[in-house]
């Protein structure tokens, strides 16, 4: 979970959300089983992506709005052509709450692969998860410096955290090593 609490706003329905990204704020919405209704915001552009940056796709973050703390994941972004955050979508989570997400696959130690001139070939780079928030992992990390040529690794191989479950295919290729 993020140290950083950051501070959005709420966002009226009828405010026009190209005027908002011209004066540097981004819309968004916060919505999740135990909100009533889901709630408009609109959060400071350059807050936004430093909570992207400090912060992976399944981490916990903290929003303030007026009083009240939520503890929400980035469940979506949304892109223009220029690669710009137009809108971005949250999900309110309580805790032990089961959640799907999708979280990152980190791969380490490649170092050694270019070493033996061998190349990492990724095919997945994300898995979906569900499981209690709390347990859910911010990223997956595996370690290919000990790998040869032609290994694989399949879902199936990943060590995954008791009490979460693999949405994704357990057959699937995750990366395999060429040269």
């Amino acid at each position: 979970m993020s140290n950083l609490t950051f501070n959005v706003c709420k966002r009226e329905n009828n405010e026009n959300k190209v005027n908002l990204r011209r004066v540097g704020l981004t819309p968004g919405i916060i919505y999740g089983e135990f909100l009533k209704n889901p709630i408009p915001i609109k959060i400071d552009s350059s807050d936004l992506k430093r909570l992207l940056k400090t912060n992976n796709k399944g981490s916990i973050i903290p929003i303030c709005l007026g009083k009240k703390k939520l503890n929400c994941v980035v469940k979506d972004l949304q892109k223009n052509y220029r690669n710009e955050i137009i809108h971005v979508d949250f999900q309110y989570t309580k805790p032990n709450e089961r959640i799907k997400m999708k979280i990152p696959i980190k791969f380490s130690g490649q170092e050694n692969l270019e070493s033996k001139r061998l190349v990492l070939e990724t095919h997945i780079t994300s898995i979906e998860l569900q499981g209690d928030v709390e347990k859910i992992p911010e990223s997956i990390d595996i370690d290919v410096s000990n790998m040869n040529f032609d290994n694989r690794i399949l879902l199936q191989d990943i060590s995954i955290p008791k009490d979460i479950s693999v949405l994704s295919d357990p057959k699937a290729l995750v990366a395999i090593i060429t040269n």
